[in-house]
């Protein structure tokens, strides 16, 4: 089972396509050296603690991917009736992306209501262990499938390959409850 560390890690990863688009959205305070110096001499607070939050978050983000991509498949497991996800990805991503992405970087209100949003969403997404809602995984070619037994598979395989491993041990690791990586060979 994956340690909570390591789904918040995948929980803030989630959310690395808003980091990007973040950084788009406040251009004004990354558009030079001079201003990213000012930053990080943290000659405006707010934007300063805001960019130094926003690398935090991308470096966890990263981190968090290389868990995934690098962890050992020390279990095996058979998996049967394996077929795509809904729409649920993109439900996940446009729901939370726009009130975020409205955030005022030098209005201490803005920031911190977002960053209660985000806590609040962290804490459902942890505790909830919705690990596999990340599209940050798309990025790197991972997909999420379901079976039907209720399992959910996050695997670079695509949903023909998966098909034809039915019904065969394969080599996984159970990141939660009912929630199962499983990678193509290195």
């Amino acid at each position: 089972m994956m340690p909570v560390l390591n789904r918040i890690g995948l929980y803030v990863s989630s959310f690395f396509p808003l980091y990007i688009l973040l950084i788009i959205n406040n251009y004004e305070y990354f558009s030079s050296l001079k201003k990213l110096k000012n930053m990080l001499l943290f000659k405006e607070w707010l934007p300063s603690l805001f960019g130094l939050t926003l690398l935090i978050l991308i470096l966890v983000s990263i981190i968090s991917l290389m868990f995934i991509t690098k962890v050992s498949l020390n279990e095996k497991h058979q998996f049967e009736g394996i077929c795509k996800t809904e729409d649920k990805l993109l439900n996940y991503v446009v729901t939370y992306l726009v009130p975020i992405l409205s955030i005022k970087v030098s209005d201490g209100k803005s920031l911190l209501v977002n960053a209660g949003l985000f806590s609040l969403l962290g804490y459902i997404y942890v505790k909830n262990s919705l690990v596999y809602l990340n599209p940050f995984f798309l990025f790197f070619k991972y997909n999420v499938f379901l079976t039907d037994k209720h399992q959910v598979i996050i695997s670079n395989y695509d949903i023909y390959e998966l098909k034809e491993l039915e019904k065969e041990n394969v080599r996984a690791r159970e990141l939660s409850y009912k929630i199962y990586l499983v990678r193509k060979q290195d």
